[in-house]
């Protein structure tokens, strides 16, 4: 569990987006070593924007593997990942400021806030050394000329070279936030900050780049066999940070299905070789989560798996291991799994 500071975070959090017309999903880590890779589930009731939020205590003190599945997710599910840090390694963190951490955004808390609440964005994005901002270099011209500065009295007043102003004002260089804030004084014009967008942040990851050597079972490998033999990728969540087991997609899925809103991939899937291994608590989670998000879910069991009864009417199929083992393509996975679902 999160401590009591954290939690009355999350809490503040849910409140914020809730009154700005989000629905949200609360999720409480199942324990303190096996945390969550989010803690709000988050998506707009007038759009199909989704976020994943997360608070991190330290942003300089992250767990890899926490990293590697916020990546993983936003992708899968065509959301952004909106990550909250309290502190660096020495300071708490500047508000309107971005800071950048293994490819992904962290924001502060207040930050977040003025997002959510007043949409407005941080303009400020950390680097080492310290902040730049991100100009309008049009703007900045039109106003300077406007009130008759020129380009050498600008340069002379912020104690820069010219040239350094024509690279402001043709956006080739960010200047700092000391110049930044010169320059609005100046000029008197705070609309010449280019606020960043960092609900918008683009999130690289390379599922091909995870190795499944290591964690899974006989019966976990032996499916992933009949995956790679079927054509299709998957993805696979090993440590219960996600209510999915395994993530199912095509090879080209990101190409012709990212603004698919009927997608049939991503196909998130939960797995159980026994009976006794099954967990009702958890396929109510994949169902609520892919309801949320509007994915389809599968559930693969082993051949001599019985499926109860009270399950069947839960419009999640049930495919056991022998019916893959029968399929030679896509196209004939697709089929399948539309078929089970009627």
């Amino acid at each position: 569990m999160i401590d009591n500071k954290n939690d009355k975070i999350l809490e503040d959090i849910d409140i914020w987006l809730k009154n700005a017309g989000y629905d949200t999903i609360v999720v409480k880590a199942p324990s303190k070593r096996n945390k969550l890779c989010y803690d709000i589930l988050v998506k707009n009731k007038s759009s199909r924007a989704v976020f994943l939020i997360k608070l991190f205590t330290n942003i300089d003190n992250l767990n890899l593997d926490t990293v590697r599945d916020i990546k993983a997710m936003s992708l899968l599910l065509n959301s952004k990942p909106l990550l909250i840090g309290l502190k660096n390694r020495y300071d708490p963190l500047d508000d309107d400021t971005i800071y950048t951490r293994e490819g992904l955004p962290f924001i502060s808390l207040k930050t977040l806030q003025k997002i959510i609440l007043n949409n407005d964005y941080p303009y400020i994005l950390a680097r080492r050394g310290g902040g730049v901002v991100f100009l309008d270099g049009e703007l900045v011209k039109k106003t300077r000329e406007s009130k008759d500065i020129t380009r050498k009295e600008f340069s002379e007043k912020l104690n820069i070279t010219k040239r350094t102003v024509c690279a402001y004002e043709n956006e080739n260089m960010a200047p700092s936030v000391q110049i930044a804030e010169k320059i609005k004084d100046i000029l008197d014009k705070s609309a010449i900050f280019r606020n960043i967008n960092v609900l918008d942040w683009h999130v690289k990851f390379n599922f091909n780049e995870i190795s499944l050597e290591k964690g899974l079972s006989n019966f976990e490998t032996h499916l992933q066999e009949i995956i790679e033999d079927i054509g299709i990728s998957s993805y696979w969540y090993k440590k219960g940070q996600v209510p999915f087991e395994l993530a199912i997609f095509s090879k080209n899925w990101k190409s012709v299905c990212e603004d698919c809103e009927d997608a049939f991939y991503p196909l998130l899937s939960g797995i159980s070789e026994n009976r006794r291994k099954f967990n009702e608590k958890f396929l109510d989670n994949l169902k609520t989560f892919s309801e949320l998000f509007q994915k389809n879910m599968l559930f693969i069991v082993n051949n001599e798996f019985k499926i109860p009864e009270k399950l069947t009417a839960c419009n999640i199929p049930f495919i056991k291991i022998k019916k893959l083992e029968s399929v030679d393509n896509e196209e004939e996975f697709v089929e399948l799994v539309q078929e089970t679902t009627k």
